[in-house]
């Protein structure tokens, strides 16, 4: 016996109609996610490209904010204030190639570079 779940969206189809009528129900759906259902049931979510592309962004951009907020608590526990910690930041790392931490923390890369070369300070590895 199935449960019915739960569905997350103003506009469905069944998924036997997809063929024929997704591009109408996409485009009354106001770039909305739209259901597609089986028995009733959402099987997955369809929505348009750049809706789908806006969500990544907000993704990335969360999880960027999440890891910045994590090396800066780390980088405050390493350099106990404020101050030290923003002239640290600045300054040119042999470990980074050269580059300051703040230049190269525009990425999920480089913020977890940043981040190992904190950890690698606090647990005295000469770098």
């Amino acid at each position: 016996m199935s449960t019915k779940q739960k569905i997350h969206a103003e506009k469905c189809i069944d998924i036997d109609d997809i063929e024929r009528n997704l591009d109408l129900v996409m485009s009354e759906s106001k770039g909305a996610a739209v259901a597609v259902l089986k028995d009733g049931n959402p099987v997955f979510y369809c929505v348009p490209a750049d809706t789908y592309a806006a969500i990544l962004e907000a993704v990335e951009a969360s999880e960027m904010r999440e890891l910045n907020e994590r090396v800066h608590q780390l980088g405050l526990e390493l350099s106990g204030d404020e101050d030290k910690w923003k002239s640290w930041i600045k300054t040119p790392a042999l470990a980074l190639d050269g580059k300051s931490p703040e230049s190269i923390m525009v990425t999920k890369e480089g913020i977890n570079r940043v981040r190992d070369l904190l950890g690698q300070i606090s647990h005295g590895v000469v770098v």
